[in-house]
């Protein structure tokens, strides 16, 4: 029944209760003839303003981050199909000399490496941006709500404790529907990358393995060496720019930081 509650209206009835909940307990705590008490009207709204704009922040960032994914896999299908239909027509001709047909595919190779780059860097980045996007939001806004309850007079708290906890566990569902919907992204990821990643293999194309192996200078280029007292001189401790191989032959060099030997301190 909650989940057919849009967002707005869900506010506008918390907001409504709140007032007449406390107007109920005004009403108890100052019984006609006692001295009237400073409201606390400007804490409790400083509280509601602080649950809008957190909801209205992670739905605003939960949309724009949806839509460049959906965008990235739509472009990214099309792209599969293309280059399909490339990879078809290649194969129809008969290269009369193995250099000239090496050639020729080159760029269609390169560009299938890139595009595995590319979907593994994608999904990477939405595997970081997943606790920002869900899981922060979610705990700052059940923070803010608990440090509004807390401040509340010990009468207004028991009054409040049943819609407190619902609005949390809201909150919490509301946080589960948006991870569901960011794992779905991620698997659509995955689908597409192990598409790709059988072309690449019915192609011949294979992704060079670097981490903690010897710096094999015919496959790969240092761009830094840094100390590390774990590994002995010469070994990738970390692959920068993934390399390729097509056919057997270096299509595209791997960027790696390899590892030297410690620098001796002179004796003083």
């Amino acid at each position: 029944m909650i989940d057919r509650v849009d967002d707005e209206t869900l506010l506008d009835r918390f907001r409504q209760w709140l007032q007449e909940a406390r107007a109920e307990a005004e009403a108890l705590d100052h019984p006609p003839g006692s001295e009237p008490r400073e409201p606390e009207a400007e804490v409790r709204e400083v509280g509601i303003f602080q649950l809008v704009e957190e909801f209205t922040a992670l739905r605003h960032e939960l949309k724009l981050q949806t839509r460049s994914a959906r965008g990235l896999q739509e472009q990214s299908e099309s792209l599969l199909g293309a280059m399909q239909q490339a990879i078809d027509q290649f194969r129809s001709v008969e290269p009369k000399e193995a250099q000239a047909a090496w050639s020729a595919g080159k760029p269609l190779a390169e560009a299938l490496a890139d595009l595995d780059e590319a979907l593994d860097r994608g999904r990477v980045e939405m595997e970081k941006v997943t606790p920002r996007l869900i899981e922060e939001p979610v705990q700052a806004v059940q923070s803010a709500f608990d440090a509004l309850y807390a401040r509340s007079s010990w009468f207004r708290r028991r009054l409040l404790k049943s819609y407190h906890e619902q609005v949390k566990e809201i909150v919490r569902d509301k946080g589960q529907v948006r991870r569901e919907l960011v794992d779905a992204l991620l698997e659509g990821y995955g689908l597409i990358q192990a598409r790709l990643r059988r072309a690449l293999k019915s192609e011949r194309i294979h992704a060079i393995e670097c981490l903690n192996r010897p710096v094999d200078p015919e496959l790969m280029t240092v761009v830094e060496v840094v100390e590390d007292p774990d590994r002995p001189p010469g070994v990738v401790v970390e692959q920068i720019r993934r390399g390729y191989t097509w056919q057997g032959r270096l299509l595209r060099y791997a960027e790696v930081r390899a590892s030297r030997a410690p620098t001796l301190s002179a004796d003083p």
